[in-house]
């Protein structure tokens, strides 16, 4: 159907229709915002009531991943998130791995070449961090066991799968070229690697070293590279600090340099060839809420009538978080996903060729990336059995890295036919529609109000959970869930 003439302000105002409908709905029926605005994004778009592309749609849409990631990350607790960083490593080689040899294998079996086989499986590959921990959110699971060793596992494998973007795209172009061309040289490949650990540099220096505010200290007798470091940046900041810095004029401006900082990094993170949600998410992640008190001292009179000295302590973390919830969740979030369902354009025609590898390749992928992350949880991370299929499912959405190599693959360089978009698409579409019903299907069993066995092991939670009443009492829930698993965190 031809897209209508709409002007930007109809379409923004068909967004947020479609963002107040969907999380009604999602309240009424029991499921996740994050589905329905998916398919309405794709209802919408096919029937030419918002548009296939809009430039201004789009950048909006990422400004809104970036927002979620950096709330995400405001939410997670820095010590859980380095214990579920060294759980993890497993669960993502293995699970970036069975996903890939899923698209390749799929690929061959319909007759394709190998570097064609290889674009499938490095589309497989990257995890949709933002996708699976919006659908936990939803259920109230975010700041879970699972949903750390999701977020930490799927961090690892978006780097793995930045590092076989960058290193395989140019390989596969080269080759398929036809003027030959020369392959990538090892010094790019050094390079790519570099970048990464660049990146991970700075964030850890910004994090560990930057943002903390100490008092110098005297260096130790013989001290080593980091404490030398340490102390003089300790000494550099102690003026200035993350809490002056976030507290300026009396917190008046937080917010605005609480998404300046996510900004920030997320641009570091970007030019260095991740995506800037990543940069975003550890710039929340280190942002912890002992930065956002103000202290003032007045001099004040007591009963007695003498002078002395009062504090008033002035907590600006829940003022600031409140704002920055509703600009990721409820205003330009949502936007991303409408724009993400609005990917796939339906043609009947293509779309007939293209089902049989669909219904090949789904299945495959959702098979194997199920089992080989679940198994990996359980036997390299050593999650509980109900926290392994929980973060097995939370790793089969597809990220934007999906689309970026499809878009290099077909749009850029014609590597892949139209057929294979239409594949490649769709199989993506379907993954993510399958994340949040997966997740909230399998919450009473992580929760443990519902059994299930499998070959005689309890794969759901033995005994029931407590459901909390509010955001607070699941807060003290989930610290009592950390320090149960992770007690030396």
């Amino acid at each position: 159907m031809q897209e209508t003439d709409f002007s930007i302000w109809t379409y923004s105002t068909i967004i947020f229709v479609v963002v107040l409908v969907s999380k009604l709905a999602s309240k009424k029926t029991g499921t996740v915002d994050v589905l329905w605005l998916i398919v309405a994004g794709a209802l919408l778009t096919n029937l030419g009531w918002l548009p296939k592309h809009n430039e201004f749609l789009e950048i909006i849409g990422e400004w809104g991943i970036v927002f979620i990631m950096f709330a995400l990350g405001l939410e997670e607790d820095l010590g859980r998130f380095s214990q579920g960083l060294k759980r993890s490593v497993g669960i993502a080689l293995i699970g970036a791995a069975f996903p890939f040899i899923a698209g390749y294998s799929v690929a061959s079996l319909f007759g394709y070449d190998h570097n064609t086989a290889m674009l499938w499986g490095l589309t497989m590959t990257a995890t949709a961090i933002s996708l699976t921990m919006m659908s936990l959110r939803s259920d109230l699971l975010h700041r879970s066991t699972a949903a750390t060793g999701i977020m930490t596992a799927a961090v690892i494998d978006d780097i793995l799968s930045l590092v076989g973007v960058a290193m395989l795209i140019p390989i596969i172009m080269v080759s398929t070229a036809a003027d030959g061309g020369t392959s990538v040289s090892f010094l790019t490949i050094i390079w790519i690697i570099a970048k990464v650990v660049i990146f991970f540099a700075i964030t850890l220096f910004v994090g560990l070293i930057a943002f903390p505010e100490k008092s110098p200290q005297r260096l130790p007798p013989n001290p080593n590279l980091y404490q030398r470091v340490n102390h003089r940046f300790s000494q550099a900041l102690a003026i200035i600090g993350a809490r002056n810095f976030l507290m300026v004029h009396r917190g008046e401006f937080t917010p605005l340099i609480m998404l300046f900082i996510a900004m920030f990094l997320g641009v570091i993170a970007y030019k260095l060839g991740f995506h800037p949600a990543i940069g975003a998410y550890f710039a929340g992640l280190f942002l912890t809420a002992d930065y956002f008190v103000h202290t003032e001292i007045k001099l004040v009179k007591n009963p007695e009538g003498e002078i002395i000295k009062e504090q008033k302590h002035d907590d600006q973390f829940q003022a600031a978080h409140y704002v920055i919830k509703h600009l990721s969740f409820t205003i330009f979030g949502p936007i991303f996903f409408v724009n993400l369902g609005g990917k796939l354009v339906f043609d009947t025609e293509i779309v007939m060729r293209a089902l049989p590898m669909v219904l090949a390749l789904f299945p495959a992928v959702l098979i194997l990336q199920v089992t080989s992350a679940c198994l990996a949880a359980r036997f390299t991370g050593f999650y509980k059995w109900h926290e392994s299929v929980m973060i097995g499912l939370g790793m089969l959405g597809r990220a934007e890295l999906a689309f970026i190599v499809i878009n290099i693959a077909f749009v850029q360089n014609n590597i892949i036919d139209i057929t294979q978009f239409y594949t490649l698409m769709l199989t993506a579409f379907m993954l993510n529609i399958t994340v949040p019903l997966s997740l909230n299907w399998w919450k009473p069993y992580y929760l443990g109000f519902k059994q299930l066995k499998f070959l005689g092991i309890t794969l759901s939670r033995p005994e029931p959970a407590k459901v909390p009443a509010d955001m607070h009492e699941y807060k003290e829930m989930m610290e009592k869930e950390r320090r149960r698993y992770m007690p030396d965190s």
